[in-house]
């Protein structure tokens, strides 16, 4: 009994211990691809500098074989990593990477996959005007053509439109008029006081 469990122990921490070796393993993996990517994208942006200073033929094949070199090597690496990290009751992916290029296209005119979540406009909705479609647009904000008839803009009675010109008159003179400004600024007793002002001074004043 004590050598069963002693087994079970034992098969156990060599099952972690591979288990941790082989999560070890695929983190330099990662780190590999990664510098191999760095690589990669800097072998692009050689082949761009070179193809348009007009560069040999030669020099191009050259920079693209190294490129080739290292995907074949970034592939490699993630080949590996699928391996490790692989469930062996799980179905494995295809690793071709050309398996994806042989798939048929679409031919023809295609529509856009749209969510069922978002709603599609009402046919009614596409021919409304940006004045309909807005419900927070009041009326003074449409120009005349636009306007309903007989609806005012204004928010003074005595004007239809807010664009309208004011007809001269006594009743729109405000403060332009002496009476007006009388009635608004000037009192009876205004000169009254002015004067006892003048007669009787603040002593604190001098």
């Amino acid at each position: 009994m004590l050598d069963n469990i002693l087994n079970t122990v034992k098969r156990g921490a060599e099952r972690v211990q591979r288990r941790g070796e082989e999560v070890a393993h695929t983190a330099r993996l990662r780190m590999e691809v990664f510098q191999l990517g760095r690589e990669l994208d800097a072998l692009y942006g050689r082949l761009g500098r070179s193809y348009h200073s007009g560069a040999d033929r030669e020099v191009l094949g050259g920079i693209q074989d190294d490129i080739r070199r290292v995907e074949d090597e970034i592939r490699a690496r993630e080949h590996l990593m699928t391996e490790l990290g692989s469930d062996p009751e799980m179905p494995q992916p295809s690793s071709d990477p050309m398996s994806l290029a042989k798939a048929p296209l679409p031919t023809g005119g295609t529509e856009p996959n749209v969510p069922a979540a978002v709603p599609r406009p009402h046919p009614q909705e596409a021919t409304m005007s940006d004045a309909d479609r807005n419900p927070y647009q009041t009326p003074a904000d449409r120009t005349p053509e636009e306007r309903p008839a007989g609806v005012p803009t204004s928010p003074d009675p005595t004007m239809q439109h807010s664009d309208d010109r004011l007809v001269p008159g006594e009743h729109r003179a405000g403060v332009a008029l002496e009476a007006e400004r009388d009635k608004q600024f000037r009192h009876d007793n205004t000169i009254e006081e002015g004067k006892a002002a003048s007669r009787n001074p603040d002593p604190l004043d001098k």
